[in-house]
């Protein structure tokens, strides 16, 4: 085999019952080989058998009750060619690779099998002292060999780029051991057994070019302008993504497409793969937030005392495995991880710093509303306008394989919708050069309440000359409802009015500041703290 080639078996001729014959095995039929392992073959397998057994796996491995021992004294040698697609499929069913499947799979040269068995033969003479039979017996067709390939010099040029002298191209391809059938202005060359590769007459125009020399053919400059492309206007947002990401303190990773066994995402419905490589290579992805997992633990074993990570890639959403462009995020420990020696205590990253990096690099105003995971003591769902694009929260400890002090806030949303606007121009408007008036509202309010529908409610028919609106107090808990009645919180907001053109009467910022007031009392049923 390592000297030409062809993998050949030896039997112990002794062992073997009756004549030998190649056939399909029984569904079922148990066969010990040569590494000890049983194995269970499938009909579609071939087989080298006995009159009673199978004695070998066809192209990949012998038996071991046939297998040659230091009490063997008679030796049944066998070569052969196997089609390469059948001893592929069998190798792979069985997760049993060898030497001998690996060149089958190939393809071996079919005129090969007499003289590799001859060669075997005399190789056990020489160093084993053997007598060898007086015949030998074969057994089926060898595969017809290659048919002829037509080629013109002229083509030869046009495909290239450049002439090529004939004498050359018939030089490189004798050498290759073809031989030239005809010499008009089409040429034939006869194709040797054991280049079953090549078929057609760019085959032959590959050979010469790989003997001739890529290097040696000159390029042409094709510099043209062209449109920008779906793809590249996606490539383009994308980095800016990464590059506000990576300003914000975030490192960027990437992780396998494929996820282990154990890994909480394969009980997800996760699709699985029909042969897997290994176990820790075994389904699709259906969320990023798997691989993020692995590299926070990763970290947190090597002692690192701050994990912000974010990684942009496609998972595989079950059951149809709908591809999925998102974006993963993962947030743990102090905010700062070298301390400072002003300031021995730099605080810990929380759910707020997760949302803040969300919100400034996806530019459509986003949403977030509480919501149930089971994965997730603390849960939200993220909004674009009306469509859910995304989660986000604080994992539970049961899903952590490792006992990490503090929280782990993570969060995935969908790349289709939101990455749409990023990168644009940049704006610019000049500070307002009149005066803003401020007005406080305090209220009380049910505790279900959130942030988002406050804010809803205060901007809503965009008040004239309100800027902005900022929470800046709140009393909760025991207290708040001992004092205002249960399920009951006080909230306080900061109103910002301005216009860029003149200075507004106080007046002015009453009336409108009037309507937001009862508009709070009658949507939310609010009541204001004088």
């Amino acid at each position: 085999m390592l000297e030409l080639g062809q993998p050949t078996h030896a039997f112990d001729a002794d062992k073997l019952k009756g004549a030998i014959n190649v056939r399909l095995a029984r569904d079922g039929e148990k066969f010990l080989a040569l590494d000890g392992k049983t194995y269970a073959l499938k009909r579609d397998m071939c087989v080298v058998a006995d009159q009673e057994r199978a004695v070998g796996i066809g192209g990949v491995m012998g038996g071991e009750e046939t297998g040659v021992s230091e009490s063997t004294k008679n030796v049944l040698l066998e070569a052969a060619y196997f089609l390469p697609a059948s001893i592929r499929k069998t190798a792979r069913e069985l997760s049993l690779p060898s030497d001998a499947s690996y060149r089958f799979e190939r393809g071996v040269d079919p005129e090969m099998i007499l003289r590799a068995s001859q060669r075997a033969t005399e190789l056990i003479q020489e160093i084993a002292g053997g007598t060898p039979a007086k015949e030998v017996n074969v057994a089926g067709k060898i595969p017809p060999s290659p048919a002829d390939v037509s080629l013109t010099y002229e083509k030869c040029d046009r495909v290239v780029g450049i002439a090529i002298k004939p004498k050359q191209i018939d030089e490189i391809l004798t050498g290759f051991g073809l031989k030239k059938t005809s010499a008009a202005k089409t040429t034939k060359w006869k194709i040797p057994s054991y280049r079953r590769d090549l078929q057609r007459d760019v085959d032959l125009i590959e050979e010469v070019v790989r003997a001739y020399g890529a290097e040696k053919i000159p390029g042409t400059d094709r510099s043209r302008a062209m449109p920008s492309s779906l793809a590249d206007r996606s490539h383009d947002l994308e980095s800016a993504l990464r590059e506000r990401l990576v300003a914000r303190g975030l490192s960027e990773v990437r992780t396998s497409k494929l996820i282990p066994r154990n890994a909480p995402a394969f009980s997800e419905n996760a699709i699985a793969l029909q042969n897997p490589l290994s176990e820790d290579h075994v389904a699709l992805r259906p969320s990023l937030l798997s691989g993020l997992l692995g590299v926070f633990e990763r970290n947190v074993r090597a002692g690192a005392e701050r994990v912000a990570l974010f990684e942009l890639g496609r998972v595989f959403v079950p059951p149809s495995g709908r591809e999925e462009r998102r974006a993963g995020f993962l947030v743990w420990g102090k905010i700062v991880s070298d301390p400072h020696w002003r300031t021995a205590d730099q605080g810990e990253l929380d759910f707020f710093d997760l949302k803040g990096a969300v919100e400034s690099v996806f530019p459509p105003k986003l949403s977030f509303q509480r919501s149930t995971r089971p994965t997730l003591s603390l849960a939200v769902e993220i909004y674009a306008g009306n469509q859910l694009i995304g989660i986000a929260g604080q994992l539970s400890r049961f899903s952590l394989k490792i006992d990490a002090p503090g929280d782990v806030f993570v969060a995935e949303l969908s790349l289709d919708r939101p990455v749409q606007g990023l990168g644009s121009r940049a704006t610019f408007r000049e500070f307002g050069r009149f005066p803003a008036i401020t007005r406080d509202i305090a209220m009380v309010l049910s505790e279900e309440l959130t942030h988002e529908e406050i804010l809803k409610v205060i901007f809503l028919g965009n008040p004239p000359w309100l800027e902005k609106a900022e929470f800046f107090d709140q009393f909760v808990g025991d207290e708040a409802a001992r004092r205002f009645g249960p399920n009951k919180k006080s909230v306080a907001y900061r109103l910002t009015y301005r216009d860029r053109s003149r200075t507004l009467t106080s007046e002015e910022v009453s009336a409108v500041h009037a309507k937001i007031r009862e508009r709070l009392q009658r949507d939310l049923g609010a009541e204001l703290r004088e």
